[in-house]
């Protein structure tokens, strides 16, 4: 899988993004990337079965057909099936346009929504004294982006109202520049959230990290 490493220059361009973003809004910006979601090995090991099977038929259709040369044994027909299951299963596993095409986009939104919602608990995101802890997090190989926010935030910003957030950061990945996306993204999050009324309390804290966290 192609792996997209951030360099430090654009570590500080995101975590200034979420400095700026939250001097306005008691809201906790959480940027979260990942590679993937999900190594989606099903998709692989269905790729393996579909290679056996051209295997078999191909066998059968040249065997039944008079077509080879030379007479071929169950055991290298076996052998055979069993061989092209393996280049399947190799190209699916690290060719990522082959993974990507054949796993359906249900699947990868499923596992997307369901890395977030791990990435919120286990990075304490709902550790806020007013519940405004916001996740926005990035998965590289979907093109996918999910935003979850705590109690507070939702009770102001509607689920429909991140896709704004979504598409700016998808736009980034899309242009090869994801840390650019997510820093506009954030300041995006920010705008939305000063929007929808969620103001900054005199004396609160900055109760998150500003870092981007990577999975």
């Amino acid at each position: 899988m192609a792996i997209f490493e951030f360099t430090e220059s654009d570590k500080a361009l995101i975590k200034n993004a979420v400095s700026e973003a939250e001097k306005a809004t008691s809201g906790e910006i959480v940027p979260y990337f990942v590679n993937s979601s999900d190594n989606y090995e099903e998709t692989n090991l269905r790729v393996a079965l579909y290679f056996a099977l051209i295997a078999l038929g191909l066998a059968g259709v040249l065997s039944y057909s008079w077509s080879l040369p030379f007479v071929i044994t169950p055991l290298e027909v076996v052998v055979f099936t069993i061989t092209l299951s393996a280049i399947g299963y190799l190209i699916s596993r690290f060719v990522d346009p082959m993974r990507k095409w054949l796993t359906p986009s249900e699947t990868m939104m499923e596992r997307v929504q369901q890395r977030a919602l791990t990435a919120f608990l286990s990075e304490e995101i709902f550790h806020t004294e007013n519940r405004t802890g916001i996740i926005i997090l990035v998965s590289h190989f979907e093109h996918m982006v999910e935003v979850l926010g705590d109690s507070g935030i939702n009770a102001k910003v509607d689920q429909k109202d991140w896709q704004h957030v979504v598409d700016v950061i998808l736009n980034g990945i899309k242009a090869g520049k994801p840390a650019e996306g997510i820093a506009e993204g954030v300041k995006k999050c920010g705008e939305l959230l000063v929007a929808a009324g969620v103001d900054k309390p005199a004396g609160n804290p900055n109760e998150l990290s500003d870092d981007i966290r990577l999975g």
